[in-house]
């Protein structure tokens, strides 16, 4: 009789465990604790795996996936309701429903995984590894201030944030804006969207953005990582990227963006090269950002330099600013939405015309 067919009774020492855990981590662990030679052998008393399974599983990136049956079988050996292990072990959150008729795992190469941190192992007894889930945000160890991610930060381990709280605080804030935003893959595509830009800026901010220049060179000096404003990181442009999801995240902006009408693209070009009238609809966006990133006008001045120069026919078509990528993108998307809503507009003789309801724009 297989591991897996026998009955499965409670484990003597309990193991609580960590948000993010994955269920490889958590399972090598609980085996751990209760000195179980070979903790692979609990791992295949869930369930019927559908491969071999080895200790260096869990060195390697993987995860495993458990049917019903086998989450009742986890349920049993730790004690812990389903409930209770599905709020801190996310990946439970994928049971599968079949096989119906047999308790089974399956293990797979898992992405975007992490060490726990360094500091809150060593709390506890053996310093076992615990790998994670990134959850689709940086992780960030509020206890101790450390950032989790070595990826994000372009060294080979967790950093101390002790002397840059505004990477803190910034984390703070996305989380909340996670919450506000109940889709959050989609809400982590706009803080890729906004790291990419403010990276972009980063590398041209010395001549260009001297106030944000110096803010980063300080902040890297402060983490001691190595990387200034020329060859930029995520995590040293964090705070600054935050500041702008929630700006690409902001559905009324999102609306005015996509919604902004102009006659011609050159027309604009060359009134602004002329230092003529300037304050258009879509310059508003950007002071909008300018404000979000506590800047000067001139940094306003310079993004809209940078849309129009992206937008000219005879640019360089080597040069692929983010910012206007994005904005071209998002208005591409809604082209026949503000076609429609603009003829009908000019066709009415309205003195005003209702926009379209924000939730089009996500």
């Amino acid at each position: 009789m297989k591991l897996w067919q026998m009955p499965v009774h409670q484990l003597p020492i309990r193991v609580r465990p960590v948000l993010g855990e994955t269920v490889l981590s958590y399972v090598f662990r609980l085996a751990h604790a209760n000195d179980l030679d070979r903790p692979t052998l609990l791992l295949r008393a869930l369930g019927r795996p559908n491969a071999a399974v080895t200790r260096f599983a869990l060195d390697r990136d993987y995860e495993v996936s458990l049917n019903e049956l086998a989450l009742r079988r986890l349920e049993t050996v730790t004690g812990r309701s389903s409930e209770q292990l599905r709020a801190a072990l996310t990946n439970l959150h994928r049971i599968s429903a079949t096989p119906e008729d047999n308790p089974t795992i399956w293990l797979y190469k898992g992405h975007d995984l992490l060490n726990h941190c360094d500091h809150c192992v060593a709390r506890i007894p053996g310093k076992p590894t615990i790998r994670v889930h990134r959850l689709l945000f940086p992780q960030l160890c509020q206890r101790h201030r450390r950032w989790l991610d070595p990826a994000t930060a372009g060294i080979p381990r967790q950093v101390n944030l002790s002397n840059t709280p505004e990477i803190v605080t910034a984390h703070r804030r996305y989380s909340q804006l996670r919450a506000a935003n109940r889709d959050h893959h989609w809400t982590h595509i706009q803080l890729r969207q906004a790291t990419w830009i403010a990276m972009d800026w980063a590398r041209h901010s010395k001549y260009r953005a001297r106030p944000l220049h110096d803010r980063w060179q300080t902040r890297a000096d402060a983490l001691g990582i190595g990387h200034g404003p020329y060859n930029p990181t995520p995590l040293l442009v964090f705070p600054e990227a935050v500041a702008l999801a929630e700006v690409l995240s902001d559905l009324n902006w999102r609306r005015h963006v996509a919604m902004v009408h102009r006659d011609s693209d050159m027309d604009r070009f060359f009134r602004h090269v002329a230092m003529v009238h300037r304050d258009s609809d879509m310059d508003r966006f950007f002071r909008h950002v300018a404000q979000r990133m506590n800047q000067p006008a001139t940094f306003a001045d310079w993004l809209t330099s940078a849309y129009l120069l992206h937008n000219s026919p005879n640019r360089n078509h080597r040069i692929r600013r983010p910012l206007p990528g994005w904005i071209n993108q998002l208005r591409h998307k809604h082209l026949e939405l503000r076609t429609e809503f603009w003829q009908q507009h000019f066709a009415s003789h309205a003195t005003s015309t209702p926009f379209p309801e924000i939730r089009h724009f996500k």
